[in-house]
């Protein structure tokens, strides 16, 4: 949104009218912080003004400092800055229309980033106590993905929004399922917090789509690199948290619907939320909210993709009493789809499958047609998750924090040649239950921090096939972080311990050699610990500029399925061998960053990082496709090697003119072998992705506002750095790529009542493309051309 610099003068000068009379300057300095020997009086306290709600940038809000009778505006981005602070508690007074007033209180002790809130629909004026930090928490790079950014990837699936942020892009398996890599890591290596709880699929699996509802999210954060200190062990590669917004604390009813649809494989999508809070017991805040999303056989430039439609029915609920001093939360959610596989991916004999490799073209894509139909083979998932949350201010002595969590996922894959029968070839059930308690201390002169320990319970049981055993998994951790702060410098420090026991129950033959032996349950059992660790510093420069270190580590113990899984695994048309001798992986990360933001003109984030990976766990093509009575598949073995990723993300915007902002990522990276000296295979290709976007300014009394156009392009570059030495791939890395994509949007106000609209193009010219990252690409081409479009309608009861 843009407002014209006359209107923003108007609302500054009717704000200034409307706030307070003016203190006398001397009367209002800030007394210097206890123990302070000498005033730091070129402090910078800076950020954004954001709706609650939304977290949308709120554009002409006026904030006031009382202290030093010093008042500014928000600017078009939403931002605010106060510069040549010193050192002292302040008030911040906002005031915005069709938004309460709010006062926040902060403690300067170094120049400083903080988000101000507002809730809409003002009625009181309160009093927010805010023990701020800085808006970036910590020396290690996390991006996020909220607002109007997050509002324009409604309709895609989760890893794809993710795929925004620099450093991140997706594991495929053909059209429907994708999964998040970041820095080249992706599956067991990248930890999920669904809502605050880690979430626990099946998601070793390549083509096991993280079973959550985009929907339910109004923030998406990724912490890039290692970070088990936190966040418990298996976090090698990063973390994904998606948060939903909090529980309103206005009373009322409102809400939000909205309706998508898509051409190329005509998805309609329909997702929809209410919430609200009850007047005559304030602390009382519920929630519902539901998606549909239906889509049928895909199309690449030139032909139908057979069998790629997808089905899914998610919903959640929320209910929370919280009050100053303590609260708890419930939270309930069931995601449930049903996924089509490409038919042409599951082949009838060795020699058909080197046909189709080499064909490059489905064999029935001339033939193939639309349709919402889904038949063999394809997957039927049902995840369920429950969340218990409860917090307990202690006095002085800090907070108190427990999540209880509980999961089932139910997996059922159809094999395509199984028709006699309607039962899945495979069916694996997992239940998690998982606890963390945290206590986070008050701050002690410089120092803040916490300690806390956490537990995972898991039964994993099957039908039909033994593909995956029986086992239990044990997890308990203990960790503790802290960090220091002290004008412009902080500095951060944790150490975690983790130990795992897994309990696998498997029949396997007495003879190996001998076909129709007699089978023998056996009992292997495995313990692994380990310490995870994290140094880092934070310096900020000043005039939003800060400087990042970060030396982090930590493991990860092989999955029951990397240990023992053996056969078809049919979603992902291909024959996995285990190998019940792997060890942990142990990663050791350093990155550098650097953060030059909340600028007028040019802001922008770059960093470089470093993964030494000892003991790397990777599924290895073997030279021959295997054949079985269920058909032939290309074979993979899992197997161990030390590897290294080196990488730079860089993203930057740059305001060329009022209202045209440049936006530019990417993404190198670079990974080796070093058991083999070659490249490590299944690494992402080099990423570039820029685009030239246009707001129009909106005029008073106009029925369209928020309006913008953007147009823009991703380039992605062959992967020529895939292995040639040891490793032979089932087809060569395919050519690069170039997608045209543009977007336009705007609010309608129909009388007092906005509509959102917006539609995006991807791939406008129809290239005709391939994906190295996608396990289906030895068979076909990727999605043409697309336009989505989306509608929200937010709603007031």
């Amino acid at each position: 949104m843009k407002t014209k610099p006359i209107r923003k003068t108007i609302l500054f000068a009717l704000a200034m009218l409307a706030l307070p009379t003016p203190q006398l300057l001397a009367q209002s300095l800030p007394a210097p912080m206890i123990g302070d020997a000498e005033q730091d009086c070129g402090l910078t306290l800076s950020g954004k003004v954001l709706d609650h709600d939304t977290r949308e940038p709120l554009i002409g809000a006026t904030i006031y400092l009382p202290e030093l009778d010093r008042a500014t505006m928000s600017d078009e981005y939403g931002n605010y800055h106060f510069h040549q602070l010193c050192r002292g508690a302040y008030t911040l007074q906002v005031r915005y229309v069709g938004y309460e007033d709010e006062q926040f209180a902060v403690r300067l002790a170094s120049s400083l980033t903080r988000d101000l809130q507002l809730h809409a629909d003002a009625r009181l004026l309160r009093t927010v106590e805010v023990t701020g930090e800085h808006l970036r928490e910590q020396a290690q790079t996390q991006q996020s993905i909220s607002g109007r950014e997050l509002e324009q990837t409604r309709g895609l699936a989760l890893a794809e929004t993710l795929k925004g942020i620099a450093g991140v892009t997706t594991l495929q398996t053909g059209p429907t399922i994708s999964k998040p890599v970041i820095h080249g890591l992706h599956s067991n290596r990248v930890l999920l917090l669904n809502n605050g709880v880690r979430q626990e699929g099946q998601q070793w699996g390549a083509e096991h789509a993280p079973e959550i509802d985009p929907f339910i999210a109004s923030e998406m954060k990724v912490i890039k690199g290692a970070a088990g200190v936190r966040y418990g062990a298996d976090a090698i590669g990063g973390v994904v948290l998606v948060e939903p917004k909090a529980l309103p604390t206005t009373p009322g009813v409102s809400g939000d619907v909205y309706l998508l649809g898509s051409t190329n494989n005509r998805q309609l999508t329909t997702s929809a939320t209410v919430e609200g809070n009850f007047e005559k017991i304030p602390p009382l805040s519920w929630r519902l909210q539901g998606t549909l999303r239906k889509a049928g056989n895909a199309k690449t430039p030139d032909y139908y993709l057979e069998n790629t439609g997808l089905r899914e029915q998610n919903f959640s609920a929320a209910l929370g009493y919280n009050k100053e001093t303590y609260g708890a939360e419930l939270f309930y959610s069931r995601f449930s789809t049903e996924l089509g596989v490409l038919r042409e991916s599951h082949i009838g004999s060795v020699q058909d499958l080197l046909y189709a490799i080499e064909r490059g073209r489905p064999s029935k894509a001339d033939n193939a047609e639309f349709t919402y139909d889904i038949d063999r083979p394809y997957q039927d998932v049902q995840h369920d998750l429950f969340k218990a949350k409860g917090f307990w201010q202690l006095g002085e002595a800090g907070k108190l924090e427990f999540v209880y969590g509980w999961q089932r996922n139910l997996r059922q894959e159809y094999d395509m040649r199984r028709r006699v029968s309607q039962a899945p070839t495979l069916q694996l059930t997992l239940n998690t239950h998982t606890t963390e308690a945290i206590f986070a201390h008050k701050p002690l002169g410089n120092f803040t921090g916490s300690v806390g320990i956490s537990t995972i319970y898991q039964k994993n049981t099957y039908r039909y096939s033994d593909f995956l055993p029986y086992f239990t998994g044990t997890t308990a951790g203990i960790f503790a972080t802290e960090t220091w702060k002290k004008n412009r410098l902080q500095l951060e420090a944790g150490l975690r311990y983790d130990y795992k026991h897994l309990l696998v129950k498997k029949y396997e033959k007495e003879d190996e050699e001998t076909s129709g032996s007699k089978r023998i349950l056996i009992k292997p059992e495995y313990k692994f610990n380990n310490l995870s660790g994290t140094l880092a510093a934070m310096y900020d420069v000043g005039y939003h500029l800060t400087f990042g270190l970060s030396a982090t580590s930590a493991w990860r113990a092989p999955g029951a399925n990397e240990l023992f899984s053996e056969g078809v695994h049919h979603s992902a048309a291909a024959y996995e061998k285990s190998n019940p001798n792997l060890r942990s992986e142990q990663a050791y990360n350093l990155e550098f960053s650097v953060d030059y933001f909340s600028n007028p003109r040019l802001n922008g984030t770059l960093s470089l990082y470093h993964n030494y990976i000892r003991d790397y766990i990777y599924l290895k093509p073997l030279p021959e496709p295997v054949l079985t009575i269920r058909g032939a598949f290309p074979a993979f073995a899992y197997t161990q090697a030390d590897a290294t990723l080196s990488g730079v993300d860089l993203s930057w915007d740059y305001k060329i003119a009022t209202g045209l902002v440049l936006d530019s990522k990417t993404s190198l990276l670079y990974a080796r072998n070093l058991d083999t000296n070659d490249y490590l295979i299944y690494m992402p290709a080099n990423r570039f992705d820029n685009s030239l976007r246009y707001e129009f300014a909106s005029a008073d009394g106009s029925k369209l506002s928020d309006a913008f156009v953007s147009v823009g392009g991703v380039y992605v570059a062959r992967q020529n750095r895939a292995p040639e030495k040891t490793e032979q791939d089932y087809a060569p890395a395919p050519e690069g790529y170039f997608l045209l994509q543009a977007e336009a949007g705007t609010t309608l106000h129909v009388g007092k009542q906005p509509i959102e609209v917006g539609i995006t193009g991807n791939n406008l010219l129809n290239t005709v493309y391939r994906d190295y990252l996608n396990k289906q690409r030895y068979f076909a081409d990727e999605l043409g051309r697309m336009l989505l479009l989306r509608v929200r309608v937010p709603l007031k009861f």
